[in-house]
């Protein structure tokens, strides 16, 4: 139920809980004094009551407030440093990649006569040759 809608109900059900004019009338004075003590007391109950709840509910809502701001404090801060880690990945295999790349070049530029051949093999091999004998 909304705040204003609750205050209604409370105040229709103060206004409805009240005497008739012709009855506090027929009341003695000491009767009519303690009857209307009685309803400013149940009056400032529920206005104190009312206040309350909103004073809690406004520290609440300051709480969750904080509390949230602090969650997006440590998903910020969690955020960056996986971006920072996987920055300093990307660096490393960048120089790795820089560092093969440096050694081929070394190994062309540095007039190496070695060079690598690939033979291929015609035929099956001695192991699996026996099979014929």
């Amino acid at each position: 139920m909304d705040p204003q809608r609750q205050r209604q109900f409370v105040n229709a059900m103060f206004a409805n809980s009240a005497k008739p004019e012709d009855e506090l009338v027929k009341m003695t004075d000491e009767e009519r004094k303690e009857y209307l003590r009685a309803r400013l007391h149940q009056k400032m109950f529920i206005s104190g009551a009312s206040r309350q709840s909103q004073f809690q509910k406004k520290q609440m809502q300051e709480k969750m407030q904080k509390k949230m701001e602090e969650e997006q404090a440590v998903a910020e801060e969690k955020r960056k440093k996986n971006a920072e880690k996987n920055k300093k990945k990307r660096d490393k295999k960048k120089a790795k990649k820089l560092a093969e790349k440096n050694e081929v070049e070394n190994v062309d530029v540095n007039g190496d006569d070695e060079q690598v051949v690939m033979v291929e093999k015609d035929g099956e091999s001695d192991y699996e040759s026996d099979s014929d004998n």
